[in-house]
């Protein structure tokens, strides 16, 4: 055989080669090969327009809304960054790694109409545009994607599929204060009946003429700046909770020298302790009512400063 035949020979099996990897690789595990697609495509327009509601409805529907004051998630305040990192990645989510086309996947891969979640989202000019966000690739990572009315299902890499997992309470904001301490005046700690005022002044902090518990101040201050909730009362439980007559209070004070009094309140919260669930429900002063572990409580207001009645 000479070295044109030989050539020919190479080239007939590389393009056998080139028809069967499909096959080899292309199968979703009900027999027959997959077909080759345009992929997963959901883009929105570029440069995309404003996104106004991110819908995911699993049985019940997390609902994202933008408003003029900013991001809510089912009508509480929604952390901002989250819900931008996931506009980051929605404007333009694609995969080409097709693992299925043949329906009766879809139920496992729950990408069907009755598991999963289903994905709206909702712009200036309208909606919804949607797709089906299914389990995750226990085998390769990821998460299996459908678009509707589609066969074909996807496997979605990058954070997507992890942020679209989130429950209600994971869009919304856990930290409570941002507190500048090297503004903070005064400090007034409330247990029951018995109140304190923490004082700074040029000898330090003060209870009344008496120096304050050094250790146990900066205990307090440490946690101003980045002060976070452990987690968010059920609605029964915001139903049951009377803060008309708290169990402790916590006041912050910072120096304002354009105000009368030469301070004024940066931090108000109030205190109920749930004693079945071990941890405290605590209201700012917007309202808006978070769960503080009792580790976290102490701190804010230890016993040792406050005198007992």
């Amino acid at each position: 055989m000479n070295s044109k035949q030989l050539k020919l020979v190479a080239l007939l099996l590389g393009v056998a080669v080139l028809l069967y990897l499909p096959r080899l690789f292309r199968d979703d595990g009900a027999g027959g090969s997959l077909e080759v697609t345009d992929g997963f495509r959901f883009a929105l327009a570029d440069p995309p327009t404003r996104i106004d509601i991110i819908q995911i409805v699993e049985g019940d529907t997390i609902r994202l809304d933008q408003s003029a004051t900013g991001w809510t998630v089912d009508g509480y305040r929604a952390d901002a960054a989250k819900v931008e990192d996931l506009i980051g990645v929605l404007t333009s989510l694609t995969s080409d790694i097709q693992v299925a086309r043949n329906p009766s996947n879809h139920a496992a891969m729950q990408v069907d109409a009755s598991s999963g979640r289903r994905v709206e989202v909702y712009t200036e000019a309208g909606g919804p545009i949607a797709f089906r966000l299914g389990t995750r690739d226990l085998a390769a990572g990821g998460y299996f994607v459908r678009l509707p009315d589609a066969d074909a299902v996807f496997r979605l890499d990058g954070p997507a599929g992890g942020y679209l997992s989130r429950d209600r309470d994971g869009w919304r904001v856990r930290i409570m204060a941002q507190v500048d301490t090297s503004a903070v005046r005064d400090l007034v700690l409330t247990r029951g009946d018995r109140e304190v005022v923490v004082r700074r002044d040029d000898a330090g902090w003060m209870i009344g003429d008496a120096p304050a518990d050094s250790s146990a101040v900066m205990g307090i201050l440490r946690m101003l700046p980045s002060l976070s909730a452990s987690g968010f009362p059920t609605d029964e439980a915001m139903a049951a909770a009377d803060f008309s007559d708290p169990t402790a209070a916590f006041d912050v004070f910072a120096e304002d020298e354009g105000d009368v009094t030469g301070r004024r309140l940066v931090l108000s919260l109030r205190f109920i302790e749930d004693a079945d669930a071990g941890d405290w429900l605590v209201r700012d002063a917007d309202g808006a009512v978070v769960r503080l572990a009792e580790f976290n409580v102490n701190r804010l207001l230890p016993e040792r400063l406050i005198p007992d009645s």
